[in-house]
């Protein structure tokens, strides 16, 4: 591997990558609060999808630099680390405020929502629950919003073996490692974009879900992080133009893009592609850059809590009304958002950090990686027994009612 392109990869987290997560999770946070002022706020999930694409694979490529080969149990324990804590404890405080202040009729579907989210495969429920009419509703459980994390995780599991297969075959072939690992992960980037495209034309709900169709634009991300670094001030004036341009189409698309059918097909290029531009940018010393704006620090605190604000502003507004037993008027909402913030702060502060820095970076010490798996397993467990159990004894206690009646009929 070319010293260029490894430079790129061992980049440490950016400030303009926390800005990309501040307007990211902005965007999503404004369009589930307040819809008619960002009508597709939801392309800050693209941007998310580009940045982990870009993140994950650069630390894969590190690996392969360092060890020789990619060490999946490492990466897996630091994935698990990174995001199950605090996905387990909302999805956990989310079943007890179901149980709590739901009716009973709606435990159904909540539950099984929130198992499948703890399994990681919310985005096919709701792709499958997107093919019938009665279940059209989409937006109707504290935990939809898992569906991109799903999404996230299933790449976590397939991304790594295709980087695997290409070592592979670069050794088989006796081509560099760089080109062989650019041209498999572009084909796989090409494939699923024309997928999406296609799928976005006959169904565009079940496109919206689909991992087959979303993985593209983690894989642009992935191929950025092939590309080498733009060392020093070297085009300084042009990245700083682009990473304007980058977050203006991100805002363009976040505005403007009101027609959810388009979604996610070649249109979504706009808000991946910008997202790109600002990535490969950097933070360049010229005239008129984004770099003063992107370190200011309430924009990388936005940033740095946006994975957790990500896991907890939609439960509070949805479980919101069932506590007071009235919509959420304007005033409310503000309220809302100023506790989600509050609650994002607290979780990143005692949650995301303690597990994240839990583990040394350099090398991962196998009876801590075991505790920590023991750990995640007995939590994960303790969420799928919960949901699983209370929603199968909703479902079979309304039937057992009716054959009771009807006996009491005869």
């Amino acid at each position: 591997m070319s010293s260029s392109s490894a430079t790129a990869a061992r980049a440490p987290v950016r400030p303009e990558i926390q800005a990309l997560r501040a307007v990211a999770i902005g965007c999503v946070v404004v369009y589930h609060f307040w819809p008619a002022a960002l009508p597709a706020g939801f392309v800050g999930v693209d941007v998310f999808f580009v940045v982990s694409g870009f993140l994950i694979t650069g630390l894969l490529l590190r690996d392969a630099e360092r060890f020789d080969r990619v060490r999946l149990r490492e990466f897996y324990v630091r994935r698990a680390r990174r995001i199950l804590p605090a996905a387990l404890v909302v999805l956990t405080a989310c079943a007890v405020a179901t149980l709590l202040f739901v009716p009973r009729i709606e435990w159904r579907p909540f539950l099984q929502q929130i198992l499948s989210s703890a399994l990681y495969v919310q985005n096919w429920h709701l792709a499958r629950d997107s093919q019938i009419p009665s279940r059209a509703d989409l937006e109707s459980t504290p935990v939809q919003h898992f569906w991109s994390l799903s999404v996230e995780e299933q790449f976590y599991l397939v991304w790594p073996l295709l980087i695997i297969a290409a070592l592979w075959l670069a050794v088989r072939l006796g081509r560099r490692r760089i080109l062989v690992i650019a041209g498999v992960l572009g084909a796989a980037t090409l494939a699923s974009f024309v997928h999406g495209v296609i799928l976005t034309g006959a169904d565009h709900n079940l496109a919206y879900f689909s991992t087959l169709s979303r993985a593209w634009e983690f894989g642009v991300g992935g191929l950025l992080a092939l590309v080498p670094a733009v060392v020093g001030e070297r085009l300084r004036r042009t990245r700083a133009l682009a990473a304007w341009v980058g977050l203006a189409a991100i805002a363009v698309a976040a505005r403007t893009f009101t027609d959810h059918a388009l979604f996610p097909g070649w249109i979504a290029l706009v808000p991946v592609l910008g997202t790109a531009a600002v990535i490969w940018a950097g933070m360049p010393r010229a005239a008129l850059s984004l770099a003063p704006v992107a370190a200011l620090r309430p924009v990388q605190w936005f940033g740095g809590i946006s994975y957790s604000l990500y896991l907890w502003h939609w439960p509070i507004i949805m479980f919101t009304p069932y506590i007071t037993g009235r919509p959420s008027q304007a005033p409310v909402m503000v309220l809302l958002l100023v506790v989600s913030l509050v609650v994002a702060d607290a979780s990143k502060r005692w949650i995301e950090d303690p597990f994240r820095r839990a583990v040394p970076s350099e090398r991962l010490r196998m009876p801590r990686a075991r505790r920590i798996g023991v750990a995640a397993g007995t939590a994960l467990a303790a969420v799928v027994l919960l949901t699983s159990g209370v929603a199968g004894y909703t479902i079979e206690k309304p039937h057992a009612q009716v054959c009771r009646n009807a006996d009491d009929g005869d």
